[in-house]
């Protein structure tokens, strides 16, 4: 994903009319499918997007215990049980 700095500085460069689609690509280090789906407004607006939830998973703390799912040394909460019970609620 690109900055939104350099999608309004595209855009700014379409509008001008004076570069090339493939010259503003260069110029910016950007792809020419980028500058192509911009000009043509197929580029969702990512700025209007809401935001992902915060990460349910709480960070390890304290010392390292002996995890009674799966007996691996790990400071708790077991970061490998979790992933686990996460995988095992998915349909397959």
């Amino acid at each position: 994903m690109i900055a939104n700095a350099v999608e309004r500085e595209i855009r700014s460069l379409l509008a001008e009319g004076a570069l090339s689609q493939r010259k503003i690509a260069l110029q910016l280090g950007v792809s020419r499918g980028t500058v192509n789906a911009i000009a043509r407004g197929k580029r969702p607006d990512y700025t209007t997007r809401r935001p992902r939830p915060a990460d349910r998973c709480t960070p390890p703390k304290g010392l390292p215990q002996r995890c009674p799912g799966c007996g691996g040394m790990v400071r708790m909460p077991c970061v490998l049980c979790r992933v686990r019970a996460i995988k095992d609620q998915r349909p397959r």
